[in-house]
């Protein structure tokens, strides 16, 4: 029989399975998180292969993963040669270094594709469907750019400022709402 505290557990490792496995990482990478993220002390592969029933193989891979994306950290114990890993648990500063990422080449080579296809439409025959490409080739370049120009701002700000710059807006947003009532 499970504690509610077990089902707490469990409930959130399914959850971050599916989140993670939805953006392309694998279940494992997000169940893997989810235990570091619960676990009160750092933990090697090996203990988390057991929490989740998976090879230690599998945990390896997930947990490359995890650094990669700056969610998680390398431990040392004096005297013990296994690595411990333990969960980043700032979210703000782990939304940052994901951003980060976004400056990796497949990142800017599809932004340029992108405004290699508008100019290729550019220069086609005149036809309604030219104006159709274009327009939407606009619309996707337009959105890009915005998008890139928020990503710029955020990544210049401390990811700590980054939640109370949120807060601040929500409640603006909130008040908003209440007057267009």
């Amino acid at each position: 029989m499970h504690t509610e505290l077990e089902l707490a557990q469990e409930r959130l490792i399914d959850a971050l399975g599916r989140q993670s496995a939805f953006w392309g990482v694998g279940k494992v990478t997000g169940e893997l998180f989810a235990v570091l993220y619960l676990a009160m002390e750092p933990l090697s592969l090996g203990e988390v292969a057991k929490a989740l029933k998976v090879s230690k193989g599998n945990v390896s891979v997930a947990i490359r993963v995890l650094e990669q994306l700056g969610m998680v950290k390398r431990v040392y114990r004096r005297g013990d040669r296994r690595v411990y890993f333990e969960a980043e648990t700032d979210f703000w500063l782990i939304a940052h270094r994901v951003l980060e990422r976004r400056n990796k080449p497949e990142f800017h080579e599809s932004f340029s594709t992108l405004r290699e296809s508008l100019s290729h439409a550019l220069t086609a025959e005149s036809s309604i469907h030219k104006d159709f490409v274009l327009s939407r080739l606009d619309k996707l370049n337009s959105f890009y750019d915005e998008l890139d120009s928020i990503v710029n701002l955020l990544l210049k700000l401390d990811p700590r400022h980054i939640s109370r710059i949120i807060r601040l807006v929500s409640r603006f947003q909130a008040k908003k709402q209440d007057t267009d009532l």
